[in-house]
């Protein structure tokens, strides 16, 4: 009787989205993205570890701690504009189009999967955005 009682006056969990869309930029995320040749040749130089393997993300956090110690003041200060900046606004062109080639099929098949289950409604996208180069590229 309790138990009852208790499974059908529990706080129902409210649907959380699966995408975040927009991020807020960090000091931190900053200088890495600012940074990254050099945190991913620091990486590969004390671990023997390839950019973008398995084994690289053990040793991401101290590369891009080792880096960040190695700036000075002013630097960091301007790391820290820069992320509010960023983050109030909208990153460079470069990480933009990182952004669009990384996470702008998810984002697409997210919105029509919840178009479809919220409203019954089919969408088809056609998307258009630039790469690092500047030049327009497009897909459905």
């Amino acid at each position: 009787m309790y138990k009852t009682w208790l499974f059908n006056n529990k706080k129902k969990k409210e649907r959380k989205d699966m995408i975040k869309y927009g991020r807020k930029w960090t000091p931190r995320m900053v200088i890495y993205q600012q940074n990254r040749e050099k945190v991913l040749k620091r990486i590969e130089d004390e671990s023997g570890e390839k950019p973008g393997g398995p084994g690289m993300f053990k040793h991401y956090q101290a590369a891009v701690k080792r880096v960040m110690t190695e700036l000075d003041d002013d630097k960091l200060a301007k790391a820290k504009e820069t992320a509010e900046e960023w983050s109030n606004s909208f990153p460079p062109p470069e990480i933009q189009a990182e952004v669009a080639h990384k996470k702008g099929p998810a984002y697409m098949e997210h919105f029509s999967n919840e178009m479809w289950r919220q409203c019954g409604m089919r969408v088809f996208v056609l998307s258009a955005w630039k790469n690092e180069k500047g030049e327009v590229l497009f897909g459905m």
